[in-house]
């Protein structure tokens, strides 16, 4: 009954990984219907042969006694097959990225009972059977961790060890210890999945609550220089009655001091960069006019085409963080040595961004990992720039040297 039950727990782990794989929308029916073939399908393979045997002779075979034979192996490659067709179906993500993982465990399945089977001259002995649940539990969690990015190398290894131990115990062991051995195998499974799938969930609620306080904070600075853009025009009138008004009485020096007096007002209102893309002006205005507040000298140089394969909201996590980061430097420098550079390009089929701020000439950074030893915002901040850039297949270059930051992005027009 241990390589009965083993293999009735791993068709239900790999229906459980079918349907956290991609975006299954199955219906119940639809679900209720693969799970009955499947189940089927593994009752015949293993009480095929008596069932047949009964038939025929009318004496009833013990199927556990003799042992798991082809019928298995056959069960497998019907329940593989309905899973993927269920995925084919009933997936949001495309079938061709999808039918190879889906299947992928099944088919290992089905392939190592195959050669059990044959070795064992056409039934596998059922410690054996037990066992094989181990190599498809690794597999899944390998094929889900590795389409999730939430496991390393060391750690799939990790449990392929200690899969495979679990299986030796299956295999050589007593019933008694195969299948407390197999329970633990189906735990760690259990445990580890569950967990990084939490780890995932968390990840993914961090960086959307951050992308939130991001786009707030420039909803703000926009619209503070929306609202000082207004109020001068609002006092346009009252100014032009001004300038008439000294005019009319001759008072030339008085109207020139006026003059120069809103052009200084206009310099504090008008945009720095008129680059030709919508976002990256609105993200690039409101950090240089902080800039300016904060006594940093800016260069900046921004030709951008008006439509980007980047997303707005990715592009202001890119350009807000960094340029966050590098005000943020300039800080504890005196005010005469504070400065930033900006450039933002299009060079063939890249975007490329460069920017360069003073720094002190120690700056506290580890440029491996993209995070300050502050940590909060700032290193998640940076994390969240490495990982939109990793999205979209581009280049993300930090350096420092004494007294200067400099950070490149490239990334697909």
């Amino acid at each position: 009954m241990i390589a009965l039950a083993a293999q009735a727990a791993l068709l239900v782990a790999y229906a459980a990984y079918v349907r956290s794989l991609g975006r299954l929308r199955a219906s119940r029916g639809a679900w209720a219907t693969a799970l009955l073939i499947c189940a089927a399908a593994l009752a015949c393979g293993w009480f095929g042969a008596a069932l047949a045997s009964w038939a025929l002779t009318g004496a009833w075979a013990d199927p556990l006694a003799a042992g798991a034979g082809w019928g298995v192996a056959a069960a497998w490659a019907v329940a593989t097959l309905a899973l993927t067709l269920l995925d084919a179906f009933f997936d949001e993500e495309p079938l061709a990225l999808m039918w190879a993982p889906v299947a992928a465990p099944g088919a290992l399945s089905c392939a190592l009972l195959a050669c059990a089977a044959a070795l064992g001259g056409g039934a596998a002995p059922l410690g054996v059977t037990a066992a094989i649940v181990g190599a498809p539990l690794w597999l899944m969690f390998v094929l889900a961790a590795r389409r999730r990015g939430s496991a390393s190398l060391h750690e799939t290894v990790l449990l392929a060890c200690v899969l495979a131990l679990c299986s030796a115990a299956v295999a050589l062991a007593d019933p008694v210890v195969a299948a407390g051995a197999l329970a633990v195998e189906f735990l760690v499974y259990l445990l580890l999945t569950g967990g990084f799938e939490r780890l995932r969930r968390g990840y993914e609620t961090s960086t959307e609550r951050f992308q939130q306080e991001v786009l707030s904070r420039q909803y703000d600075e926009i619209r503070g220089i929306y609202l000082g853009m207004r109020g001068w025009r609002h006092d346009y009138h009252n100014h032009l009655q001004v300038m008439k008004a000294d005019l009319a009485a001759g008072h030339l020096e008085e109207l020139s001091s006026y003059l120069d007096e809103l052009e200084r007002d206009l310099d504090r209102v008008d945009t720095y960069v008129k680059s030709g893309n919508l976002m990256a002006d609105a993200i690039l205005n409101s950090k240089l006019s902080l800039a300016e507040k904060g006594g940093v000298a800016v260069t900046c140089k921004a030709v951008v085409p008006e439509s980007l394969t980047v997303d707005d909201v990715d592009l202001c996590v890119i350009l807000g963080n960094l340029l966050d980061n590098a005000l943020e430097a300039c800080e504890p420098l005196p005010a005469g040595e504070r400065w930033l550079r900006v450039y933002l390009a299009a060079r063939g089929s890249q975007l490329y961004v460069s920017i360069q701020n003073s720094a002190v000439e120690d700056p506290s950074f580890n440029a491996r990992n993209y995070i300050t030893e502050k940590r909060g915002n700032h290193g998640l901040g940076m994390k969240r720039v490495a990982a939109v850039v990793d999205k979209y297949e581009g280049f993300l270059n930090l350096a420092n040297e004494p007294g200067i930051f400099a950070a490149e992005v490239s990334l697909p027009l």
